[in-house]
């Protein structure tokens, strides 16, 4: 299983079939306004779809985005971290 199809499934908690077909059929439209599916219309089919064609459409929007989510957790951990350590010297050490 892709990453991309992992991701899908888990952001719009649907299984990974679901999230694979919703992929492939966004994948395979050649026209820009084309209907979406019947059964990809509503709920968390939709959000799938919806996920799928931005993934297909413009990959490097979503792989960036979702980097710099993981960045910005990484950036608060580390000021946490670093105010935790400040926090311990200030009252119990030198």
């Amino acid at each position: 299983m892709s990453l991309t199809i992992w991701l899908i499934a888990k952001l719009s908690r649907v299984d990974t079939g679901l999230a694979r077909r919703a992929l492939s059929t966004a994948r395979a439209q050649d026209e820009i306004d084309a209907p979406a599916p019947t059964d990809l219309k509503h709920g968390a089919g939709a959000m799938a779809y919806g996920l799928a064609l931005f993934v297909s459409r413009r990959p490097v929007h979503f792989y960036a985005g979702l980097a710099g989510l993981m960045a910005f957790f990484g950036y608060m951990f580390a000021r946490i971290a670093v105010w935790a350590y400040d926090f311990g010297m200030h009252h119990y050490g030198q």
